[in-house]
């Protein structure tokens, strides 16, 4: 099952959160309702046993799961495991579309070709669930996310906008998922960076990329920069960022552990590459993460509409706006 959410149309920021629970303790999601608000679950660790209007769901570590309005909700089975995931209410246009809708196969089409994707400028399609392709980079972003709601900003529009953006990310990140399970018979920067992925370490070189491909590292180089707008060395430190930013904003790790576990050679290089990567060092990019809203299976808030969106008529007139179909 597949979602087209309108681009088209207001896309409002409800409320947000990043849910912790411990080991060894028992825990169980309550039952829950949505309003006419729609939720992104994303897992970080640990597992999920549920319930979707009546249809049994598993989320593990890694998966992310949408809910559409007025879906029930509810924990089946207990976990004493630790769990960690992301949460984010929020109101807009959607349509359900079916998986084997032509939409979807041309939008996957021209992700895997790296062409415009046109087909979906209007729209985010997203599945009922899915294994994210990059994980961290969407971990990341959501706690950037966390960060800008709790800056209280001047307009609520700020919060709003991140969502657009969040949201259009998990969309390209979903593409990128089908293109890799219907892939296409030459080579294509897709195929490099999931190898690139799956064996990043310390000393990986143009030269080791190119030899498991059977390339010349020039003529690699310059297939991967048509493809993607950037060189494959390029690409490779960004995977290394990407992962230290995740690092950064959900762990205490030192610098130097970081480091390490981001696949650079000495600190020195790290903090260097960073920096220039970034525009900023390692510890203020985590100084300005810290502002996030938690919660916990002990302090676990009830989802309902926040007050912001006052009386009985506007409530009425907010449903009047996002049951409209997406494709008028």
């Amino acid at each position: 099952m597949n979602y087209l959410l309108s681009l088209n149309k207001p896309i409002v920021y409800v409320w947000a959160g990043h849910f912790i629970k411990k080991g060894n303790t028992p825990w169980i999601r309550r039952r829950t309702t949505h309003d006419v608000d729609s939720e992104i679950m994303m897992m970080e660790k640990g597992v999920m046993h549920l319930k979707v209007n009546g249809e049994k769901i598993t989320l593990h570590a890694g998966e992310i799961l949408y809910t559409p309005p007025h879906a029930e909700i509810m924990g089946i089975a207990e976990t004493t495991e630790e769990i960690s995931s992301f949460w984010l209410h929020f109101l807009a246009s959607e349509k359900q579309i079916k998986d084997n809708d032509r939409l979807i196969k041309e939008a996957t089409d021209q992700q895997r070709n790296k062409t415009k994707v046109t087909k979906l400028n209007d729209f985010v399609l997203i599945p009922q669930i899915y294994s994210m392709h990059h994980p961290e980079n969407l971990y990341t972003l959501f706690t950037q996310l966390l960060q800008s709601v709790n800056e209280l900003p001047s307009t609520q529009r700020q919060n709003d906008f991140f969502i657009s953006f969040f949201l259009c990310k998990i969309s390209t990140d979903y593409l990128e998922t089908l293109s890799l399970k219907y892939p296409k018979r030459q080579l294509t920067s897709t195929y490099i960076s999931e190898w690139i992925r799956v064996n990043i370490s310390r000393s990986l070189t143009v030269q080791q990329v190119a030899n498991r491909f059977n390339l010349n590292p020039s003529y690699l180089s310059r297939l991967f920069k048509k493809e993607t707008g950037i060189s494959l060395k390029s690409y490779i430190l960004n995977m290394k960022i990407d992962y230290a930013k995740y690092l950064l904003t959900s762990t205490t790790m030192q610098i130097s552990e970081i480091a390490e576990k981001s696949y650079f050679s000495d600190d020195k290089q790290f903090l260097h590459t960073f920096k220039k990567k970034t525009g900023t060092t390692p510890s203020k990019y985590r100084k300005a993460s810290f502002n996030t809203h938690l919660n916990s299976n002990i302090v676990d808030p009830k989802p309902t509409l926040p007050a912001q969106f006052g009386t009985k008529s506007l409530h009425i007139m907010i449903k009047n706006i996002f049951n409209d179909d997406t494709s008028k």
